[in-house]
């Protein structure tokens, strides 16, 4: 599921492992959902500078796995999923913030709330 809400699914074998969008070849693996993602090839990236969310991690078996929110250890890398290096997308359709939106919106709605003069918040966002 995580593959799919990051938006890093990739085609499904047997298919050849290419971007729909522009055609570049990505690597393939597969997750323990069972699903696989198309990961940027060989690119390991300090992980504290890819956005939470989008951090994917290789087990010892070829696995792929996504680090959540989780603030990754100090010195380790991960991989990113080839959406968002993809030059087929822009990073307004990739939305790899989209936690921040979560809570720029409700800061909004707590902007508006206080110049309303009502602080009661009702029910928080699902920022996940």
């Amino acid at each position: 599921m995580q593959a799919a809400h990051d938006g890093a699914t990739g085609p499904e074998p047997p298919a050849r492992p290419v971007c729909p969008r522009c055609g570049l070849a990505g690597e393939r693996r597969p997750t323990y959902t069972g699903q696989h993602v198309l990961l940027e090839p060989l690119l390991p990236i300090p992980a504290h500078l890819v956005p939470a969310g989008h951090r994917w991690h290789i087990d010892s078996g070829g696995n792929a796995w996504n680090g959540g929110l989780e603030e990754p250890p100090p010195g380790s890398t991960c991989r990113v999923p080839h959406q968002l290096a993809c030059p087929g997308l822009t990073l307004d359709e990739l939305k790899p913030w989209r936690w921040l939106d979560a809570v720029r919106e409700e800061n909004a709605r707590r902007a508006t709330r206080q110049a309303q003069g009502s602080d009661c918040p009702g029910a928080l966002p699902d920022a996940g």
